[in-house]
């Protein structure tokens, strides 16, 4: 099975227990931008009970891991502590999450709109360049912002 990508924002703002990165990984029952004509059901996306791990890039090292949660709209956030190398990825620019995905269960709707109704993510890359034209990132210190 094939895993594919998604892209949603990023950033990294400090904490009382040092800097983490904050993202969107998916949106459920909300239609793609940017060109995609698809949509994940919502309750449809599954990830392994330890999270998933964050990349520096797609196929790269692993720099932290992030247990997702499922907010009341839909959206599937992300929360890991922005270690030293995440915070290099994010500042040299990869200010976006690229989400990879099993679909599991799909169906076209009589628009052509992709549903997926079961879907598995297990990995997200940091990456330079957005699927989506509304994505955007920064790292916010306490009185600095970089981007």
């Amino acid at each position: 099975m094939k895993a594919e990508r998604l892209t949603f924002a990023v950033e990294c703002r400090a904490s009382e227990s040092g800097p983490m990165l904050h993202g969107v990984i998916l949106a459920e029952g909300r239609a793609a931008t940017g060109g995609r004509a698809e949509v994940f059901a919502p309750g449809s996306v599954a990830w392994p009970g330890d999270g998933i791990g964050i990349l520096g890039e797609h196929y790269g090292e692993e720099l932290a891991r992030a247990v997702p949660t499922r907010d009341a709209t839909g959206e599937i956030r992300v929360s890991a502590p922005a270690s030293p190398a995440v915070m290099a990825a994010v500042q040299s620019g990869r200010r976006f999450l690229s989400v990879e995905f099993h679909a599991l269960r799909e169906v076209r709707t009589a628009g052509g709109v992709r549903e997926i109704q079961r879907a598995f993510v297990d990995r997200a890359a940091l990456v330079p360049s957005p699927e989506y034209a509304q994505a955007t990132a920064e790292i916010r210190a306490r009185r600095k912002v970089y981007v």
